[in-house]
């Protein structure tokens, strides 16, 4: 998790869009090239994923699309809308739930850290209290 923790820094932001670019441009052109024999639409999801903890919520979306029309263009089925629609809305709504569960972590370690310096810089004594009523 630490590892996790420190390639989502805010710091490694250009470093990891431009991986999620270079992973979609290499999914697209392998599944081009086996586009007959092995449909990889699947494999997109992981860049997206990745992206989603830099990019605000529409470019996630926005994302989710432009992928989900790669995997239909490379795909040897036919057209059709429906499985298009339905591959968008599986690649932007994981991609959106990643990224507000990395949202979600971001605030509160931010919270946990203001607690923390109140706590230590506070003149006044604070009693805290855990889940079974002791006093910590």
């Amino acid at each position: 998790m630490l590892r996790l923790e420190r390639l989502l820094d805010e710091r490694n932001r250009i470093p990891v869009l431009l991986v999620s670019g270079a992973i979609i441009l290499t999914i697209a052109l392998v599944d081009w090239r086996t586009a007959p024999y092995v449909s990889l639409g699947f494999l997109y999801l992981f860049p997206i994923m990745l992206a989603a903890a830099f990019v605000p919520r529409w470019a996630v979306a926005l994302l989710g699309v432009a992928c989900a029309v790669l995997s239909e263009i490379f795909s040897s089925l036919d057209r059709s809308f429906i499985r298009l629609a339905f591959e968008t809305l599986a690649l932007a709504g994981c991609g959106l739930f990643v990224g507000e569960l990395l949202r979600n972590r971001r605030l509160s370690l931010e919270a946990r850290e203001r607690l923390r310096v109140l706590v230590e810089t506070s003149p006044a004594a604070i009693v805290t209290v855990d889940e079974r009523g002791f006093i910590d």
